[in-house]
């Protein structure tokens, strides 16, 4: 249940440096300086009000941060429940562990990747890989900025799958036990049932998965907590995963089609534009995706974007 990292544990900075293909001096000038940089590249505002900000990093720590995440993070045995930023897995394979179930939980977190501090990501790197203290520092500080965890830069999302690492595994083996199926996708929680869930039983998975984010400083978003009984609509990811394969909503694939359309009017009258070349590689994003939950129309729409692909 726990992720495992499969190699000898790194036991000192200069170890360390060799693994990143630095020197040990340059190592330890790079972590006293690597606040400096990190960079905002995009300040998006969600609906409840807050902001959610998006970080790169400067040429010097990007370079490591690649081979912190190729030679360390990439290693990782990461266990079946997760599915976010993770070879092979993505949005869709998470929901697909929850179709046709009888009752559904969901539950997000406020603010996942600010919330975990850098304590927490030192923990990460003396618990699930079993290194020393002094290269556990060395290495939190170079992924975190001003003390925390920031999306956007390149470990970011292979950390934020371990940072609940035994507790999160404890719980999985226990709600396993009671046939409860969960998945995490970053800080989205899904927890499903084969069977419906009294009111007990749906309280208990609530209090044991809100606490167990309590347990990294990570607050749960109620707003977005929802139950979902299968005589009701059921969507994870806004996929509908009450049958036994995932659709997207009518809805969703009304607007799709609708962006064809428009694409095909456009191209009539300003086919190599730059809006026009910008909405096709949109729509054709959004046929691509569809595709591969509805194969048979996901087709028909391609090749009618083909047709008019900008030369």
């Amino acid at each position: 249940m726990e992720p495992s990292y499969p190699f000898k544990p790194i036991g000192s900075l200069r170890a360390l440096s060799a693994t990143l293909g630095i020197t040990e001096a340059e190592l330890l000038a790079l972590k006293e300086r690597s606040d400096s940089c990190f960079y905002i590249t995009n300040k998006l505002k969600k609906p409840d009000g807050s902001v959610r900000l998006t970080y790169d990093v400067k040429d010097e720590l990007k370079v490591i941060h690649e081979r912190i995440s190729s030679a360390l993070l990439k290693k990782v045995k990461y266990p079946d429940y997760l599915h976010g930023s993770l070879k092979g897995k993505d949005y869709l394979s998470n929901c697909k562990q929850h179709l046709g179930k009888k009752f559904i939980i969901s539950e997000d977190a406020t603010n996942f990747f600010p919330s975990i501090s850098k304590k927490i990501v030192h923990e990460v790197w003396v618990g699930v890989f079993g290194f020393s203290n002094e290269v556990a520092r060395c290495l939190a500080e170079l992924v975190t900025f001003d003390g925390a965890l920031v999306q956007g830069a390149k470990p970011s999302s292979y950390i934020s799958n371990l940072v609940l690492w035994k507790r999160e595994a404890d719980l999985v083996s226990k709600f396993e036990k009671l046939r409860y199926g969960y998945t995490r996708y970053v800080d989205d929680i899904t927890i499903s049932s084969a069977y419906n869930l009294s009111k007990k039983e749906q309280h208990s998975i609530i209090a044991q998965v809100y606490g167990m984010l309590k347990t990294i400083g990570v607050s749960p978003n109620r707003s977005k907590h929802k139950t979902m009984p299968n005589g009701k609509n059921q969507s994870v990811h806004r996929v509908n995963v009450n049958t036994l394969s995932p659709t997207l909503p009518k809805a969703k694939r009304a607007n799709i089609r609708a962006a064809v359309h428009s694409c095909e009017k456009l191209h009539a009258t300003s086919p190599q534009s730059s809006e026009y070349k910008t909405l096709f590689s949109q729509t054709m994003g959004k046929v691509n995706n569809m595709a591969r939950m509805h194969v048979v129309e996901g087709l028909k729409l391609r090749k009618r974007l083909n047709r008019v692909k900008p030369s």
